[in-house]
């Protein structure tokens, strides 16, 4: 059997030299799949054996139409289920597979914010200027919750809304549910405001020995070494949760990163570029040996920072540890005001602050990308180093003492 393609059609010539048989693909309208259709355009010994008497047929049948015919009209809720039932939800696979959390994230946004909007809408004709005013509304109006009370969106969380609803239509066009064109998405000339985080909250060094010194109890030596962990290597809360023994590698000074552990259970990790590794001091080496000797939970497979409450078998949980030991030590330490219940922050508050101190002292960015661990260096420097740099302010006197000025305003 020969087959002769053409763009999205194909002409196959059995081997038996009987029949040229015409293919082409459709969207089939139960379940929006693209699916393979074929006909018979002749026989061989009346056609020819050659491409061109082959295409000359179908030409001459008309049979190039049935590609035209019309496929089915996506509502973006159709499309975002798709989605949801192949990707958010799937747990084969490497390529796209996403972190658990990241997956609970979109799925959450889909399900409370777009999918009420948009589900309704034909996919292809959602207009990309009124995308945009219904992000100036969500950030302008109490569409969101947290806890029980009421809140605007970010532009942290809006930006997370734009991206999922972008994955949605490149996720269609990939399964061929609307065409891969660049018009069928509108998301690709949506504007967003930066989702970059600009009221976070970093703790400056000083402020960090306040937090040491609150925690630096005999009942709270577990609290002191995760947030001195934490705070020197920048892992992520659910990492530095998900340690076990064996991942501590003395010889290699690295901390190996495995696995993570996230609302009750373990978890593969944020991405692939996430489980690697991070450097490991020989002074926080040093602290992590004396809290293994004073921990209970000492064996080589149990976790640094494990539950006694539970008898060491998981890890303690992040958010509760935050909210009872590393949130008081910030307000003690002056990072936060007293009777502040609002302003975020937590284990996350830390990695941003290494980065920070690492962009003050003048540490090489690439640097701070594998420490944190980021794809891209973009990342690393538009949204993890976004406050006004000591490095900055030292160019500004430079410029300032060139043009005379800056030793005399002094004076």
């Amino acid at each position: 059997m020969s087959r002769i393609q053409r763009g999205f059609l194909s002409i196959k010539q059995y081997a038996q030299g009987a029949t040229w048989v015409y293919r082409w693909n459709t969207t089939r309208a139960s379940d929006a799949k693209r699916v393979e259709q074929s006909r018979a355009i002749g026989l061989v010994r009346d056609i020819g054996r050659s491409e061109k008497a082959a295409w000359a047929e179908v030409e001459r049948l008309g049979l190039s139409n049935l590609v035209k015919m019309p496929t089915v009209v996506s509502t973006f809720d159709v499309l975002a289920e798709h989605y949801i039932e192949n990707e958010l939800k799937r747990k084969d696979g490497v390529i796209g597979r996403k972190a658990r959390e990241t997956a609970a994230r979109d799925l959450h946004n889909l399900r409370a914010h777009i999918i009420p909007r948009w589900g309704a809408e034909v996919a292809t004709d959602i207009s990309p200027l009124t995308v945009e005013m219904w992000f100036e509304t969500l950030a302008s109006t109490l569409c969101g919750k947290r806890g029980k009370q009421k809140v605007r969106l970010s532009w942290t969380a809006i930006s997370k809304i734009k991206s999922v609803m972008n994955q949605v239509y490149r996720h269609s066009q990939r399964h061929g549910l609307i065409p891969r064109n660049a018009d069928a998405n509108p998301m690709t000339h949506v504007r967003c405001k930066s989702g970059v985080a600009r009221d976070t909250v970093t703790v400056s060094p000083q402020q960090m020995i306040g937090i040491l010194s609150y925690l630096d109890t005999p009942e709270t030596q577990l609290e002191w070494t995760l947030a001195l962990t934490c705070a020197a290597t920048g892992l992520r809360g659910e990492e530095a949760f998900g340690l076990q023994w064996h991942d501590i590698d003395y010889v290699g000074n690295r901390i190996l990163i495995r696995r993570a552990w996230s609302k009750g259970r373990m978890t593969d990790g944020k991405n692939v570029h996430s489980m690697s590794s991070v450097a490991l001091h020989q002074v926080l080496a040093g602290f992590l040996q004396e809290w293994r000797r004073q921990t209970s939970y000492a064996k080589n497979s149990d976790w640094l920072f494990a539950s006694s409450k539970c008898g060491g078998r998981i890890p303690r949980c992040a958010s509760i540890v935050a909210r009872d030991y590393l949130r008081p030590a910030g307000v003690e330490a002056g990072v936060l005001p007293k009777g502040d219940k609002s302003t975020r922050f937590g284990w996350h508050s830390l990695r941003h602050s290494l980065a920070e101190f690492f962009a003050d002292n003048g540490v090489d960015p690439a640097v701070t990308m594998k420490t944190l661990r980021h794809k891209k260096l973009s990342t690393t420097l538009e949204i993890y180093t976004h406050h006004v740099q000591n490095s900055q302010i030292a160019a500004q006197g430079k410029f300032l003492q060139a043009i005379k000025v800056a030793t005399e305003a002094i004076q």
